[in-house]
C-alpha cells in the first residue's frame, strides 16, 4: 500500500460488487452428494451456492457439510464405496439455509464482519433476490494484495 492509504478506509469505499466473482458454478437442492464430492475435488472449490429455478439462493453447500454426509454415509454401517456414495443423499438433506448474503452495493468491510461472526468464508452475492456473483475469502485476499501492489 502506498502511503497515506489506510486500509479501514479502502474497505470502507470500495464495494463488493466490485470483486466479487461473478463465473460461479451453481448445484441444485436435487444434486446428489456423490455429485457434489467430485465438483468440490475436480475444481479445487469448497462451497457452492445453492439455487432455485430463478436463480434465488436457497442456500449453500460447504465442505463441511460434504464432511457431514460422509460422516452419515459411515454410521450405515459396511457396505461399498459406489453405494456409499449412493447412500449420501441429496443437497436437500445438507443445505446450510440459514446464510449470510450481501449486496454488490455492499462496502468490504460488510463482508469481513460477516465472515468474522459467521465463521465462514463465503458469501452469496444477491440483487433483487438473484444470485449475481460470490464474494470468498480468497477474493478478499485478492483486493489487498493488489492494494499492497499500488
Amino acid at each position: 500500500m502506498t502511503p497515506g492509504k489506510n486500509l479501514n478506509d479502502l474497505l470502507e469505499k470500495n464495494r463488493i460488487g466490485d470483486h466479487m466473482t461473478t463465473n460461479i458454478l451453481v448445484g441444485k437442492e436435487e444434486f446428489s452428494m456423490s455429485h457434489i464430492t467430485r465438483l468440490f475435488n475436480e475444481l479445487k472449490i469448497h462451497h457452492l451456492p445453492i439455487v432455485d429455478d430463478d436463480n434465488r439462493v436457497t442456500g449453500i453447500i460447504s465442505a463441511n457439510d460434504l464432511l457431514r454426509s460422509f460422516s452419515m454415509v459411515l454410521e450405515l454401517g459396511e457396505v461399498s464405496l459406489s453405494e456409499e456414495f449412493e447412500a449420501g443423499g441429496t443437497v436437500r438433506d445438507y443445505i446450510t439455509r440459514n446464510i449470510e448474503i450481501c449486496s454488490p452495493g455492499d462496502p468490504i468491510i460488510t463482508a469481513i464482519e460477516k465472515f468474522d461472526k459467521g465463521n465462514f468464508h463465503a458469501l452469496p452475492v444477491v440483487e433483487n433476490e438473484v444470485l449475481v456473483g460470490i464474494f470468498t475469502s480468497r477474493d478478499l485476499i485478492r483486493f489487498i494484495s493488489n492494494q499492497k501492489q499500488t
